[in-house]
């Protein structure tokens, strides 16, 4: 065999990652409303500080 004749070395393949649980619909929906609130009591909160 020629040295073109052999096929080139194999890369190692990376590690896969493990995948993640998928959430349920309404865990998502319920962590995204409480973000939500925190975010509008800190809204709430840093107008009061900027009114008075």
């Amino acid at each position: 065999m020629t040295p073109n004749d052999e096929p080139p070395p194999q890369k190692p393949q990376p590690a896969s990652k493990p995948r993640r649980e998928v959430q349920p619909v309404d865990e998502a929906r319920r962590n995204i409303e409480e973000y939500a609130a925190d975010l509008r009591k800190l809204i709430g909160t840093l107008r009061r500080r900027l009114l008075y």
